[in-house]
């Protein structure tokens, strides 16, 4: 303690020493008040750094996660932009092609229709009118599906739900289907169950069986069987389009539902590959299930299938 009462650090050393004839011990006491000063700024300053480290530490690594996320999401919109460009590609390249071949058709069958005005065969002409007639249908369907997809890509498209007679429904979608069949292709429509009144979106389901409905009709034959049926039980809704067409191969199962996607086996068949994948996007929204069985030269099968509402 010092005169004015305040305390002090100190060291105290002390030591033996030979006087003449006695030995005597002397103390010599350090003020270590500068050191401990020091000592105790070296102690703060340290914490200070440990806690800028750590500061910087912890900003570092935000960095580095912004980074890897700005990364991820620059690697994701290079593949959405290459997938765009691929779509793009293919689109023009089946554009170019699905296009100019109703197109050429209907020229020719103009041109023939011309020609046999003059000599008044209403046979050949009712036959090119008929040509003409699937042409411009095939060219709705290309532009339905790619207007479709625009829509479904913008995430306008949402499900209007209303109840409506499914068999009432069916029966005038059979029929208008019916229209465009090959030569003695028969569209069989059956329902199943008591009930008949269901709670979907119209558009959205008819636009799901008119395309189903419409491959059976492109890939089966002449002289064949459509078959189209609903049902009603405790749980679901289910509806079934069954062909004897072509068949869908089995290594073409996994990508079948793809966009632009076409089976191998398909040759010079027109069509946009758009069509089931609309198909899926429109069922995915209003909460159901697709499922399909083929098999080449036998047949295909799909299947909707949705759970009753309350």
């Amino acid at each position: 303690m010092r005169k004015g009462g305040s305390e002090f650090p100190f060291r105290l050393a002390v030591s033996e020493v030979q006087l003449h004839d006695r030995v005597i011990y002397t103390g010599f006491i350090h003020d270590l008040s500068k050191e401990k000063e020091a000592e105790e700024f070296l102690k703060n300053y340290t914490i200070e750094l440990e806690e800028l480290v750590e500061s910087r530490t912890k900003s570092l690594k935000q960095m580095l996660y912004e980074l890897q996320e700005a990364k991820e999401e620059a690697n994701l919109s290079l593949e959405k932009e290459k997938e765009l460009n691929r779509m793009k590609s293919r689109f023009v390249s089946m554009a170019s092609h699905e296009f100019r071949t109703p197109l050429s058709s209907m020229q020719l069958s103009v041109v023939l229709i011309e020609k046999y005005l003059q000599t008044s065969d209403n046979a050949q002409i009712l036959k090119h009118l008929h040509k003409i007639k699937n042409a411009i249908a095939s060219l709705n369907g290309i532009l339905n599906d790619f207007l479709s997809l625009e829509k479904l890509e913008a995430g306008i498209v949402a499900p209007h739900y209303d109840t409506f007679d499914v068999v009432k429904f069916s029966e005038e979608l059979t029929e208008e289907m019916q229209l465009i069949t090959k030569e003695d292709q028969i569209i069989i429509y059956q329902h199943t169950g008591s009930e008949s009144e269901i709670n979907l979106d119209q558009n959205l389901l008819r636009n799901c069986l008119m395309n189903l409905i419409s491959n059976a009709i492109k890939y089966s034959g002449e002289h064949t069987l459509i078959e189209f049926s609903t049902e009603i039980n405790n749980g679901h809704y289910l509806f079934t389009v069954k062909d004897n067409g072509i068949g869908i191969p089995q290594e073409d199962h996994a990508a079948l539902f793809q966009p632009f996607f076409r089976a191998h086996n398909t040759g010079n068949i027109p069509g946009t590959g758009l069509g089931l994948n609309i198909v899926l996007r429109y069922v995915d929204l209003m909460g159901g299930n697709i499922h399909f069985e083929s098999k080449p030269e036998i047949g295909t099968l799909f299947t909707l299938s949705f759970k009753r509402k309350n």
